[in-house]
């Protein structure tokens, strides 16, 4: 079952904004990306941060109901708990995290690559995985 959903979350993984930035992946900053980032993923409300983070538009509708369904059956309580992993600034704005959120025994992990620029932050990319291995090596 964690196979399948690795697979469904690599499909996720692969849909990235388009070139010119869609406006749902711009925030008006770091507290704002977090806040919104946390809250949703907290909840379990995957098809709503795939389409904040502009990692939606290369899946269906439903799709995106599938992939939170699946989510939802795997781990059937919100996250209580979030954890920056690691950090890599990579200077001018540029920057990507690793965060883990869990319950109990239960992790899912997401990464976010984003620039903060002109008074906005714009997310990039953003991948999530229950194998904090396929996230990971990205550092």
């Amino acid at each position: 079952m964690r196979k399948t959903l690795s697979v469904l979350f690599a499909i996720a993984a692969l849909a990235m904004p388009a070139q010119g930035q869609t406006p749902e992946s711009i925030f008006r900053d770091y507290e704002d990306m977090r806040s919104n980032l946390d809250r949703m993923m907290m909840a379990r409300e995957i098809e709503a941060v795939l389409r904040a983070f502009g990692a939606s538009d290369e899946m269906t509708d439903e799709e995106l109901k599938t992939l939170e369904h699946r989510v939802r059956s795997i781990f059937p309580f919100d996250f209580r708990h979030v954890h920056v992993l690691k950090t890599d600034d990579m200077g001018e704005g540029w920057r990507r995290e690793l965060y883990a959120y869990w319950a109990g025994v239960s992790y899912i992990y997401a990464t976010v690559l984003f620039h903060e620029r002109d008074g906005e932050l714009v997310a990039i990319s953003f991948k999530f995985n229950t194998d904090i291995d396929a996230l990971i090596e990205v550092f």
